[in-house]
């Protein structure tokens, strides 16, 4: 029976870690950071226009967009679209998107072990989650990740971009993958209906598209994308995914 029992507090234990670690880092074992981290912090932000509490939090991330050391992403998540509010009736964002609400499921399905979403949100660097209007917490986790990343070059290349990406210190177990991030650098609306009923919102980096370009093993590789249309920017961003789940981002880098 005492060997039961120890054995099953071994267990307990182990599971206990693994949760406190926080499931993205879990995906699959990455090289840890050494010396100098190579891409910017990746912080994304889940919203919605039709949120009465994501004012806040996208004021705050447009305050983080000013920082260099920042690569900032705003998804406007789908499900607040269809939400009457009394009088104030159902307004639909035009940012929105289900496949902007699914990746926050598959953050979530990682990070929280769950499959239920909130707004606001923030993720940082793919590996840790807070709500994202409160300042003091997002803040905390602003910090470099604890993997590996790698060095993103973008330039001009006659009509295409040039995007080269460095080769981390060992190879991954399994590819992660290249996408390229189109972004509305400012926005602001003025929400007729709703719950935001009558607020004039402003916004940074809004995510208008997200496209796979490519596969990463972590040996170095070099690519042309096509330019974001004038007054749109973007972002190329590389991350871990298995199945329904989103892991780390291992590198990131604007387009200008």
């Amino acid at each position: 029976m005492r060997i039961s029992l120890l054995a099953l507090t071994v267990i307990l234990s182990v599971l206990m870690v693994l949760s406190l670690r926080g499931g993205a880092q879990t995906l699959q074992d990455l090289p840890v950071a050494r010396g100098s981290v190579a891409s910017p912090i990746v912080a994304e932000l889940f919203t919605s226009q039709g949120c009465s509490s994501c004012p806040p939090a996208e004021k705050l991330f447009a305050e983080l967009a000013e920082r260099d050391d920042l690569i900032i992403l705003e998804w406007h998540v789908d499900y607040w679209d269809t939400l009457i509010h009394g009088r104030a009736g159902a307004w639909k964002d035009p940012y929105s998107s289900a496949a902007y609400t699914a990746r926050q499921r598959q953050y979530n399905r990682a990070l929280r072990r769950t499959g239920s979403v909130y707004t606001p949100q923030a993720v940082i660097n793919g590996s840790s989650e807070s709500v994202g209007s409160r300042r003091a917490d997002v803040e905390a986790i602003l910090t470099p990740a604890r993997h590996a990343t790698t060095e993103i070059e973008i330039t001009a290349h006659n009509d295409a971009l040039q995007v080269k990406i460095g080769a981390l210190s060992a190879p991954l177990a399994r590819p992660a993958e290249i996408y390229q991030v189109t972004l509305l650098p400012e926005q602001s609306t003025s929400v007729p209906r709703g719950e935001n009923r009558g607020v004039r919102l402003f916004s940074r980096n809004v995510v208008l598209d997200m496209a796979q370009i490519g596969s990463y093993t972590g040996d170095a590789v070099s690519l042309e994308v096509l330019p974001p249309r004038e007054g749109q920017t973007c972002a190329v961003i590389i991350q871990e995914k298995r199945g329904n789940r989103l892991g780390p981002i291992l590198g990131a880098q604007y387009c200008s």
